[in-house]
């Protein structure tokens, strides 16, 4: 048996060393077949990932400091709206106080030309008054004298009635 046993030992022993070299041979085509590549394509997977995070953190950061520049654009037009509001508010009640004081000015000058063609309307109806006074009055003469008066002696009774006329008596109370 023992001699049996030798050649067990042997013939394991080259099983063995057929089997490891067999494994090895394995293990070698599976590193040279599957891992090299799954490592390959794992370190590649790797490095994309952290290139897009590295990509995505930049965008974020250049997302805050454009939020940033926008909402200070935005207060500085709010501000820049807020002045050109109070300016035209300003210049709008500089424009009504103006037209105000032109609309015053206008009406005061109304006032004025009616009341100066009012006075001369007046001044033109006293001397008009006159002489029709005048005129009657020539005319009761004439009748009570029963003869006619010349022209020129009419003038100067006209005249002469005038100026006796109480321009008082003849003014029309407003």
């Amino acid at each position: 048996m023992q001699t049996e046993w030798g050649t067990i030992v042997k013939s394991i022993n080259w099983t063995l060393v057929f089997n490891l070299i067999n494994f090895a041979i394995l293990l070698l085509l599976l590193r040279w077949l599957l891992f090299n590549p799954a490592m390959k394509y794992l370190d590649a997977r790797r490095n994309l990932i952290a290139q897009q995070m590295a990509s995505a953190a930049k965008s974020e950061e250049d997302a805050r400091a454009l939020v940033q520049t926008k909402t200070d654009e935005l207060e500085t037009t709010r501000a820049r709206v807020a002045d050109i509001v109070k300016d035209a508010h300003a210049r709008s009640t500089e424009m009504i106080h103006a037209a105000k004081g032109e609309a015053r000015k206008e009406a005061d000058r109304i006032v004025a030309d009616a009341r100066a063609r009012m006075e001369q309307e007046r001044d033109d109806m006293i001397g008009d008054l006159r002489r029709a006074y005048a005129d009657l009055a020539i005319l009761g003469a004439e009748r009570v004298l029963d003869r006619e008066i010349k022209i020129d002696d009419h003038q100067k009774l006209l005249d002469q009635l005038a100026a006796e006329i109480d321009e008082n008596a003849l003014r029309v109370n407003p």
